[in-house]
């Protein structure tokens, strides 16, 4: 369904319901439940905060050197409470979800988004993920410089150049690469 999603081929709702609708029919229950399901499968996901070990103190860190955004495919609603719950939300300037600007990576429009609302020019940052067909086709679509989070996950065609295996390896990343902009206090909105 995400990669339906990718494509442009469903949009979000659309795959909120019909993930829950295609697993009620599989299991032999009433699809017409699957409104409701996805609906509290939302609410139940939004509330979680779940965070890789190291996340906070290593974007502590990042954030005195570096302004930081997220850009997700995901539920806008989600996303901006899970970052809540985890605590990260302070740390981030800016957070740019599919649902909130009409564009879904692998579409590079969507890190224009962010890094227009940042005031930056590509060739000043840098986008951290780990879905290279994904995440590294936006970066490179964008002129980003793309930093793999390697989750040991197999990798279809050829591997990105910049690779790390953990949250910790970024911080060698970025203290040996210019490869952000430097922080400045926040844009007046």
């Amino acid at each position: 369904m995400w990669a339906a999603f990718r494509r442009g081929e469903t949009t979000q709702p659309a795959l909120a319901r019909e993930r829950f609708r295609r697993l009620l029919v599989a299991i032999g229950a009433d699809p017409r439940r699957a409104t409701r399901l996805a609906e509290s499968y939302l609410d139940q996901l939004s509330a979680r905060g779940d965070r890789l070990p190291g996340c906070r103190p290593l974007l502590t860190r990042l954030r005195r050197r570096y302004r930081l955004g997220v850009v997700t495919n995901g539920i806008d609603r989600v996303q901006r409470a899970r970052l809540a719950a985890a605590g990260l939300a302070p740390l981030f300037e800016v957070v740019v979800t599919s649902q909130s600007c009409g564009f879904a990576k692998p579409d590079p429009r969507i890190l224009h988004v962010a890094l227009d609302a940042m005031g930056i020019e590509p060739r000043h940052a840098a986008y951290v993920g780990d879905d290279p067909p994904t995440d590294g086709a936006a970066a490179r679509a964008a002129g980003v410089r793309f930093v793999w989070l390697d989750r040991g996950r197999p990798v279809r065609g050829r591997a990105p150049r910049r690779r790390v295996t953990s949250l910790g390896e970024l911080t060698r990343v970025f203290r040996c690469a210019a490869v952000a902009a430097p922080s400045r206090p926040p844009r007046p909105r």
